[in-house]
């Protein structure tokens, strides 16, 4: 079904149909997506910045763990770029 079709199903007689989206439905889908893509580099963001646990803190002694954080803070970097 494409995003411009609504199925709905009618309660009195279980019939199933399928329309066109009206204009304001169409403008609907497209700012919820727009919302989605906008929010998108904050969500990796909080996703990114929670794997950085006091236990990677603490490996940062390491030269390992030290490139780890390294890494994480580049692609968070490369996330708020975006915004």
């Amino acid at each position: 079904m494409s995003n411009l079709m609504i199925r709905e199903i009618n309660v009195q007689t279980g019939v199933e149909i399928q329309r066109d989206r009206t204009t304001e439905e169409q403008a609907q889908v497209v700012i919820a997506v727009a919302a989605e893509l906008a929010n998108a580099p904050y969500r990796e963001i909080d996703r990114l910045e929670s794997t950085v646990t006091p236990r990677r803190i603490r490996e940062m002694t390491t030269v390992a763990g030290a490139k780890w954080v390294d890494d994480v803070e580049k692609l968070i970097a490369i996330e708020r770029s975006k915004l």
